[in-house]
């Protein structure tokens, strides 16, 4: 089969993920740089390839591409990707989904209608650990899940928010730590677990900073479609010590899955540790998994197959975001279907 002609919009920093995953996917290439900002789709363009356009509803002018990522800001998520299924084209999005379940829901229903793939980008599912994981909790070699723990820790203040406007709004980012950074590992949670069914929480704005008005920190209690509980912190208020982790009791074991790699804590008192080579540099925190997803995605296009990360991936973690962020310690379910 001849490669899916793909167009990026949004050529900003995550972009370079996608970039390096198209040039190197057997099932795609790059058609079309896209962006507001002419000289970050150029830069884009003449690292990863592809025309160059400022406005992606050009791409409903020519009859050369066939999927759309879209990294643009988490606001611009649902309309982008309306206008992209409607007019025929696969849509690959950049988490989160979108800010609002409603919005989620509407991008789902416009799929179907038009019969066009929506996926969303939780890389670290693909991680070696997330991977090695899921293998154990599905087979049931350590028994059931009896509770899990996620902890966030990063740090996100002043200059991260200054040199990008829209972030740190709850118009347009949607919140802070909960949306952008802690979203993944709810996500893994949610999967790794076999999908939260409902969730209390609270947020809070805990650091005195003018650089946003969004919740830096957040904590919650979950119960799980297999009968466990999970509780969670998520900050960014915490200067050392990055962690994105999930630790899963089993019947038998402790799970502990970090993008380093995968502890286990058998009840016998044996531990195995199996390491996972990691990603470094400033970015470090993407992991280097956004290549397996997007090869991923273009397989399952290809194949009609199911995909890892489906919409409805994408809504159940904006309705745990979002219970975070409103329950107020009210237990709330959580949706993943329209």
């Amino acid at each position: 089969m001849k490669p899916y002609r793909t167009a990026v919009i949004g050529c900003g920093a995550v972009s370079k993920n996608h970039g390096k995953a198209l040039v190197n996917s057997p099932y795609a290439e790059v058609a079309y740089a896209v962006d507001i900002d002419r000289r970050k789709a150029q830069l884009f363009s003449e690292t990863y390839g592809g025309k160059v356009l400022e406005d992606y509803r050009q791409l409903f002018e020519v009859d050369d591409v066939d999927v759309v990522h879209i990294v643009t800001p988490h606001h611009t998520h649902p309309q982008i990707a309306i206008d992209c299924l409607q007019h025929g084209l696969d849509v690959f999005c950049e988490k989160p989904l979108a800010i609002l379940p409603t919005d989620a829901r509407r991008m789902i229903q416009v799929a179907k209608e038009q019969g066009r793939r929506l996926g969303v980008c939780f890389q670290n599912r693909l991680n070696q650990a997330s991977v090695e994981a899921k293998e154990l909790i599905d087979s049931k070699v350590y028994g059931d899940i009896v509770s899990a723990m996620v902890l966030v820790t990063w740090d996100r203040n002043g200059a991260y928010y200054s040199e990008s406007p829209w972030r740190g709004t709850y118009k347009n980012e949607g919140g802070g730590t909960l949306i952008n950074q802690s979203i993944h590992t709810l996500d893994l949670l949610d999967y790794l677990c076999g999908g939260v069914t409902e969730l209390a929480g609270v947020d809070a704005k805990l650091r005195e900073s003018d650089a946003y008005e969004v919740e830096d920190s957040g904590m919650f209690y979950a119960k799980l479609a297999g009968g466990g509980v999970a509780v969670g912190y998520c900050t960014n208020c915490y200067p050392k010590s990055k962690q994105c982790t999930v630790e899963i009791h089993l019947t038998y074991a402790t799970l502990t899955v970090k993008q380093s790699g995968l502890i286990i804590e058998k009840s016998d008192g044996t531990l195995e540790v199996h390491k996972a080579e990691v990603a470094t540099g400033e970015k470090s925190e993407w992991g280097l998994s956004h290549g397996l997803l997007i090869k991923e995605f273009y397989h399952s296009l290809q194949e009609n197959t199911p995909f890892i990360c489906d919409a409805q991936t994408g809504l159940a973690a904006i309705e745990m975001v979002q219970a975070i962020q409103h329950s107020k310690g009210r237990m709330l379910k959580i949706q993943r279907t329209l």
